[in-house]
């Protein structure tokens, strides 16, 4: 792999872990406030799982964050033959009013790696761990993705998530108020979701089978993503054709070891109460404040009087060329996914080892989920590469402003 290939590690992917202490108090009133609301509930006693995605062709695996959910049951096969057939679109249609979801299960994630790839770095006090989390989820009026997100995690960590503010609750009471989306599930899993990994993965295999203490019919999907080196394994019930478990696994090969999410329960809900996303703060004087550089104004460049195609030409022709005047602070400031790397990490990820880089054209720009997609040729050395860059744009303070968001895998120009 070129050197090019890994500018888009420059934006490091969330990880995440838990472990079993989960916050009594808090689940006891979340019940209570669930009491009396209608929910299709699908209980599995084994795990499941979760993760982020973002980048690549992926850009449509990707996207935010990516909720995925995972299976470990005793089950035995049985005849396909024999057994009516199952499309994927009969789940996704089956799935797609849900606007409400509760995962629980077991997870293993980096909650300092997480926060870094926001650029934060006073949360030293996160452990890394592995154990039970539990999640509620609501979809925007779209149903594209999630517009409110709980989760309730070991240690009594407890993150909330609404509207580009996250909240985040250490066990012994210390909180932030973190500007933005530090997690969102996108696309919304109950539709989207499922037609994307239908199209995108690079494997998919079917198998039908019963569930060994139930009897009930089970769909066993194993698919697996080698741009995303990301396996899954999903679980259908056969008469809903609801998704009822979820695993992940880090590799693209025969999946190996503890899953990244291994969710045990899932309930589908029309619509979940606002009283689920309420946690106890202390007094605002006492809430920590900080903002992400993908939030900071200092951060990216002003958008003001331009047009969307203007300002991408304008922020991607000056960040190529403190590319090529090899000016980290300046690749920092309009690449804020790259903040908080140092200049030897960005001597090694820009391909420098290739020669001097130079921007050659900046090609037909198009939309994306991300952010607007701008096809950049440059030359490395003998030859001509083109990195697809995607460009987003925010308001802050009632100021328009862009930023270099991250680039995809480096390709040879025709």
């Amino acid at each position: 792999m070129r050197p090019a290939d890994n500018i888009n590690d420059l934006i490091s992917k969330m990880q995440l872990k838990a472990s079993t202490d989960l916050d009594a108090r808090v689940h006891d009133e979340i019940s209570g406030a669930l009491a009396g609301h209608e929910k299709t509930q699908l209980v599995r006693s084994e795990p499941s799982i979760w993760r982020t995605i973002k980048k690549g062709k992926t850009a449509r695996l990707a996207a935010a964050a990516v909720i995925i959910i995972g299976l470990c049951m005793a089950v035995y096969l049985i005849d396909q033959a024999a057994t009516p057939a199952w499309a994927i679109d009969q789940s996704i249609e089956a799935m797609k009013n849900y606007r409400g979801i509760y995962y629980s299960g077991m997870i293993s994630w980096s909650w300092e790696d997480s926060f870094r790839w926001l650029g934060i770095q006073k949360l030293s006090e996160l452990s890394e761990s592995q154990g039970e989390f539990q999640m509620w989820a609501q979809a925007d009026e779209e149903l594209s993705k999630s517009s409110r997100v709980k989760m309730l995690l070991p240690d009594n960590l407890i993150i909330s998530v609404r509207r580009r503010q996250t909240y985040l609750k250490l066990g012994d009471g210390a909180t932030y108020d973190i500007q933005g989306d530090g997690m969102t599930i996108d696309p919304w899993p109950t539709s989207e979701l499922l037609r994307i990994l239908k199209e995108d993965t690079d494997s998919w295999t079917e198998l039908y089978g019963r569930d060994a203490g139930t009897g009930k019919e089970r769909i066993f999907v194993k698919c697996s993503s080698v741009d995303m080196n990301t396996s899954w394994e999903f679980e259908f019930d056969f008469e809903s054709k609801l998704l009822v478990s979820f695993k992940q696994w880090d590799g693209s090969d025969n999946p190996k070891g503890l899953p990244t999410f291994d969710i045990r329960k899932i309930v589908y809900y029309e619509q979940l109460p606002d009283e689920i996303f309420k946690i106890d703060l202390p007094d605002s004087s006492e809430i920590i404040r900080i903002v992400p550089p993908f939030y900071d104004p200092d951060y990216g460049m002003s958008a003001e009087g331009l047009t969307r195609e203007q300002a991408c030409r304008r922020i991607l022709t000056e960040f190529w060329q403190k590319v090529s005047e090899h000016d980290f602070d300046g690749i920092r400031r309009l690449l804020p996914g790259a903040a908080n790397c140092s200049d030897e990490v960005l001597r090694s990820n820009l391909g420098y080892d290739q020669g001097e880089i130079e921007l050659l054209e900046i090609g037909e720009i198009y939309e994306s989920k991300i952010g607007l997609v701008v096809p950049c040729t440059v030359q490395l050395k003998n030859e001509k590469m083109v990195i697809d860059t995607i460009v987003t744009f925010r308001e802050i303070d009632g100021k328009s402003s862009c930023i270099v968001h991250s680039n995809g895998k480096a390709r040879p120009a025709e």
